[in-house]
């Protein structure tokens, strides 16, 4: 059952935190402390709810009520780290804080929506003060800013100059921190993804130094995590329209390293990250400035990536059982990668760049070529690939590459059947004949497709049978 909650009891706490000496302001701390913890918190935060729900708009929030407590507490923690010149600040000031917000914000109490709203802006400029002095209250003040930053009333109410130094902070913090728990990006991302309006363009060169800096320290692509491109993606999404050649400046530090890891990391949410994040800067350079040196950079990483589909895809085996339709269906990732693949390898085909003429051509060749060789082997990933490249791009890109590409299959598909059937490995068969499909939708007429499709369904339901 919980415990019941006085009136007196609330005033003992105001009483004692607003002492003007360090023992009774401690006292009181641990007493809110005790009271906001366990059963007895219900009916504490149920009292200091309805009576902040009593407040009238604009009115001064009285003794009894959250916004009250709070203000409170970040006076206790602001003369805590004053008294504390010669030691370290005693943590639970700041995990009390952390505590009471948390509190305030349950949605499962009663009480009001946006509680400390009253408090809030003086709020995000004591927790920039905070976390630029106290590195051991940094941990919980982190917390807090988080759960604040996810209230679009609240963060409304911060000021740009008190956002940009956030920014600022954890930006540098990011930098020297790669080796250490998440924290830290989680704040980022968390600033990142709500920021309070418009990035300005003095914070918006602040964010793209920031990253720059932040990759130019990291000497091992395993300090590359999956949250540190999520920053990155963020802000893309956020600011990219206004970043202009900004963008490149983050990507030219970045390739290197990004390229590396992309081959070599296990963690399919950075997989992923990396994916997003390509297809984010191929969005932002086009029409804005040549991007072929991006495309060409992409184009080498995709390339090396779909030659290592020699693995069937997951869960697709031929003779697993599963029915006809769940044949090599692609799982969201995959399906990312080759819309990505595809449309790289499509304006790796078609873009102009500063390059003479001469180069372009033998650029194009090269690549049509690399497809063309692939596409004759039956590998799957290529060929599924190929299949998106038909269906988005086909009107785009020059016909006589697509007859090129088509000839080539054919001439090499009995021993790409030969080869499914001796290695017991359907998947790249299964996008060859999708390819085909895909194809002929495009140039021939009503009845050769279905001609085809029938016949590709038959050659599937033979290999399957065999």
């Amino acid at each position: 059952m919980a415990a019941m909650v006085t009136s007196g009891d609330v005033q003992e706490i105001v009483s004692k935190l607003s002492s003007d000496k360090a023992k009774p302001r401690e006292e009181g701390v641990k007493l809110l402390s005790m009271w906001l913890e366990g059963e007895r918190s219900i009916g504490f935060c149920k009292v200091i709810g309805l009576n902040t729900a009593k407040l009238k708009p604009n009115e001064i929030p009285r003794s009894e009520t959250w916004p009250f407590l709070v203000k409170l507490l970040t006076q206790c923690v602001s003369s805590e780290i004053l008294a504390s010149k010669r030691r370290t600040p005693k943590l639970i000031f700041a995990k009390t804080l952390r505590i009471a917000i948390q509190r305030a914000e349950d949605t499962k109490l009663p009480g009001n929506m946006f509680p400390l709203l009253s408090v809030v802006k003086a709020l995000f400029s004591h927790i920039l003060d905070v976390i630029n002095n106290v590195p051991s209250f940094q941990s919980e003040y982190g917390s807090i800013l988080r759960h604040l930053l996810l209230v679009k009333d609240y963060r409304f109410h911060m000021r740009k100059k008190i956002y940009s130094g956030l920014m600022v902070f954890y930006m540098e913090k990011v930098v020297t921190t790669l080796t250490e728990k998440n924290s830290i990006l989680l704040t980022l991302h968390s600033l990142l993804e709500n920021p309070p309006g418009d990035f300005t363009d003095n914070l918006r060169e602040d964010i793209v130094k920031g990253f720059v800096k932040i990759f130019s320290n990291i000497r091992d692509e395993e300090k590359v995590s999956y949250k540190l491109v999520e920053c990155i993606n963020t802000y893309l999404l956020k600011d990219g329209p206004n970043l202009s050649c900004q963008s490149l400046e983050i990507h030219n530090v970045i390739q290197p390293i990004v390229s590396r890891c992309w081959l070599t990391t296990r963690d399919k949410s950075l997989k992923d990250a990396l994916v997003l994040y390509a297809r984010l800067q191929l969005n932002l350079v086009r029409g804005v400035i040549d991007g072929s040196l991006l495309v060409e950079q992409l184009l080498d990483v995709i390339c090396k990536e779909l030659d290592q589909s020699h693995l069937s895809i997951p869960g697709t085996s031929w003779r697993d059982g599963t029915k006809d339709d769940k044949f090599g269906t692609l799982s969201s990732s995959q399906q990312h990668f080759v819309e990505l693949a595809a449309l790289v390898l499509y304006q790796a085909c078609t873009t102009t760049s500063g390059a003479t003429s001469n180069e372009k051509r033998v650029k194009k060749e090269n690549t049509a070529a690399r497809l063309k060789e692939a596409l004759v082997k039956g590998k799957w990933l290529w060929n599924a690939t190929f299949c998106y490249l038909i269906r988005n791009y086909y009107t785009r890109i020059n016909k006589d590459l697509f007859n090129d590409w088509f000839e080539g299959i054919c001439a090499n598909f009995e021993r790409i059947l030969n080869d499914a059937i001796v290695g017991h490995a359907y998947d790249g068969l299964l996008w060859t004949l999708r390819s085909l499909q895909e194809l002929s939708s495009m140039v021939l007429p009503l009845n050769a497709q279905a001609e085809i499709s029938f016949r590709s369904y038959h050659v599937t339901k033979e290999v399957y049978f065999s």
